[in-house]
């Protein structure tokens, strides 16, 4: 069992909750949309990060046997919670003609799902380049991909090509699981001092000013863009600060990174759409409203430690965990 980077699981906390919030109630505001995503956009991209380091981990320890046992992880995940959301659109549509596209291929049965297809692709692409011996070329596939994606979205308008954001979404694994088995492989955090991840965040952040206005200015709406080319710099500066800062082994944080980020992921829809419903027909004031996406998240990751102490199969079952039940060290 790899050892686990209590910091890394700090900043998947942190990431998984910028998801729930950014997909709540705060989505209907234009401006507060765009400034979560300047500080947010990353989370996906970490994620990706941090599965490629820790497949790095598994692969050289076991190289055989790494691939079948992530794939079969990852797929059992995939199907159940595409079929927990086919039902939940099924009784909230009333039809499920909605899914009846390709895209549905791609982004599974409902939007946010495209990270686990991605994720799937990622791992074929990077067991063809490792079967292969094709690894010298993984960093020259990071940056093609990378640049694909930003030509597929946001600057397609620019070509005037005229893709679906999917597609995008879709590659986006590629790239970042590839770094993150390099940064792994050849420890790129020792080699990378503190200050480094600073300015790499702020650049990127910065680069993702000019962008939005770049974008504005051409008339599209930079607030619903996933990926911008400053993302890059600012989600591959939090990797790397991640790795770089000491966080205790049992701090509470990193504890429900490591158990809860996942199922916040999955079912951060279902929760927000709930509280959307409620709030079309109910009046709680204004303080609560704004409000309304941090208490949402709050009770939903209460759900979530009472489900893992008092309901553990139920639980491991939600999180996708088809597998033979894993003690989780709690913290003190």
């Amino acid at each position: 069992m790899e050892q686990r980077n209590a910091s890394i699981d700090v900043f998947r906390f942190f990431a998984a909750c910028l998801v729930f919030i950014s997909h709540s109630v705060y989505s209907n505001h234009p401006s507060l949309l765009a400034l979560l995503g300047i500080v947010g956009r990353w989370a996906l991209p970490f994620f990706f990060l941090v599965s490629g380091y820790y497949f790095e981990k598994s692969y050289a320890r076991r190289s055989v046997s790494a691939f079948s046992k992530t794939i079969t992880a990852l797929l059992s995940a995939t199907l159940f919670i595409n079929l927990f959301y086919l039902v939940f659109v099924g009784l909230t549509e009333g039809t499920l003609k909605p899914l009846a596209t390709h895209f549905t291929l791609l982004t599974g049965t409902y939007f946010h799902l495209w990270f686990l297809t991605s994720l799937l692709l990622s791992y074929v692409v990077l067991w063809f380049f490792l079967t292969y011996k094709l690894t010298r070329l993984l960093p020259y596939l990071a940056i093609a991909t990378i640049v694909l994606v930003l030509l597929l979205t946001p600057y397609n308008y620019l070509f005037g090509m005229s893709a679906h954001p999917i597609y995008a979404r879709s590659l986006l694994s590629i790239p970042f699981l590839c770094i993150g088995f390099f940064i792994a492989r050849y420890s790129v955090d020792v080699n990378v001092s503190r200050p480094t991840t600073y300015v790499l965040i702020a650049v990127g952040i910065g680069i993702q000013l000019i962008e939005g206005w770049f974008l504005s200015n051409g008339g599209q709406d930079s607030s619903r863009v996933n990926f911008l080319g400053g993302t890059f710099f600012v989600s591959i500066g939090m990797f790397l600060l991640a790795l770089q800062l000491v966080v205790r082994s049992d701090s509470v944080l990193g504890y429900y990174g490591r158990r809860y980020s996942f199922p916040l992921y999955l079912y951060h829809p279902f929760i927000n759409y709930f509280l959307h419903k409620t709030l079309e027909v109910t009046s709680i004031g204004e303080v609560m409203y704004w409000l309304s996406p941090i208490v949402a998240l709050a009770a939903t990751l209460l759900l979530f430690i009472y489900l893992d102490k008092y309901a553990p199969t139920v639980f491991r079952v939600l999180s996708g965990n088809l597998s033979r039940p894993k003690l989780a060290e709690k913290p003190n």
